[in-house]
């Protein structure tokens, strides 16, 4: 009786009947069976499945901070290569050297997904010839040679891009690099940290957290 009180679709099942056929005797009235819709059913299993999903997601989620920057502690040698090719700052831009840049930069943005680095720095420093006030090319060529280990090239990139556009937080992330792979600690996390106040992106985190340990 117990189990009838807590759920009174039990009496409706065929161990019941013998019960409901008593209750019918006596004159008492079995209270009708509740049948839980199939959307009812469906919405239950749905929160069971979502409450799964969340879990996994939790539980696949990575727990470093750490960015694409690669932020790691190795030191490399200072890289005694002659100044690369900068433009001129001077010369006169016309519409069609821009078109000309951004062709050149969407060959060399090509050739860096290929694993093509040196081609990659080739092209950058065409586009820079063509376009070489525009920030993002400086930026661009100094994150190859970073790849390339070679931080004083990528410095005398961010150098010039800061001094075009000390606004912009690219060519202090790539100086923070450059600076970390020298071990130039203090340098890198002043670096950094601008970076992270200037455009809070999803590096920014892990920058600023490699900032405060080093600083």
């Amino acid at each position: 009786m117990k189990m009838c009180k807590q759920d009174p679709s039990v009496l409706h099942t065929e161990e019941m009947r013998f019960l409901r056929e008593w209750v019918d005797s006596m004159g008492g009235k079995i209270p009708p069976a509740i049948h839980k819709t199939k959307s009812e059913e469906n919405i239950k299993e749905e929160k069971a499945d979502s409450k799964k999903v969340e879990e996994n997601i939790k539980t696949d989620e990575p727990s470093s901070e750490e960015s694409d920057l690669e932020i790691d502690n190795g030191v490399v040698e200072p890289d005694t290569d002659a100044p690369q090719e900068m433009g001129d700052e001077n010369v006169e831009i016309t519409e069609e050297m821009m078109d000309q840049a951004n062709d050149k930069k969407v060959a060399a943005t090509d050739a860096l997904n290929d694993g093509d680095l040196q081609r990659a720095i080739d092209l950058f420093t065409d586009a820079i010839k063509l376009n070489p006030c525009l920030v993002i090319l400086s930026a661009k060529r100094a994150s190859v040679f970073i790849k390339l280990q070679k931080p004083d090239a990528a410095i005398r990139d961010c150098d010039r891009a800061i001094e075009i556009n000390p606004d912009s937080a690219q060519p202090y992330k790539w100086q923070g690099k450059s600076h970390r792979l020298l071990g130039h600690w203090e340098e890198a996390a002043h670096d950094f940290a601008l970076a992270g106040q200037l455009d809070y992106d999803e590096d920014a985190s892990a920058m600023n957290a490699w900032a405060q340990r080093n600083s």
